[in-house]
């Protein structure tokens, strides 16, 4: 990433502004109504304070992200989650194990009891990896694109 050094003597990220506050923002940023520097998709609320835009005001006088949907619990919940047996909300497409708890539906249950990505591969020391890993010889698993190097070690 390129940096510039700033008037105030720091170095900031390229693109970076100085604002009337004598602050660096990121760029987007704009100086809203109450004086403030906020991000880029930001929008003033009925509250007086800045929010992303798109949320919307729920029944509790808060914002909440756009879509999420007042639950049987009384909170505000992200759009698709779901109402789980255990009376949670859980993320959409989330399925119940049979271990009681609610796992992504890419989860499948390990020979260990434990639930594991989609993918991930029982290695010979008996621990799940994820897809791509391999067996170096030091006996150890290692992320692929790992290369054995001349010290003896994986980088």
């Amino acid at each position: 990433m390129t940096k510039f050094l700033g008037a105030d003597g720091k170095y900031h990220p390229a693109g970076w502004f100085l604002g009337q506050d004598g602050k660096y923002h990121a760029p987007g940023s704009f100086l809203g109504l109450d004086g403030q520097y906020h991000p880029k998709g930001y929008q003033l609320g009925l509250d007086g304070k800045y929010h992303k835009a798109g949320s919307t005001l729920g029944m509790d006088g808060k914002y909440h992200e756009n879509g999420s949907t007042l639950g049987l619990d009384g909170q505000y919940h992200k759009q698709g989650e779901v109402l789980g047996l255990d009376g949670k909300y859980h993320p959409k497409d989330s399925v119940l194990g049979l271990d009681g708890q609610y796992h992504p539906k890419d989860h499948f249950l390990g020979l260990d009891g434990q639930y594991h990505p989609k993918g991930s591969l029982l290695g010979i020391d008996g621990k799940y990896h994820p897809l791509g890993y391999f067996l170096g010889v030091d006996g150890a698993y290692h992320p692929p694109g790992s290369i054995l190097g001349v010290d003896g070690k994986y980088h």
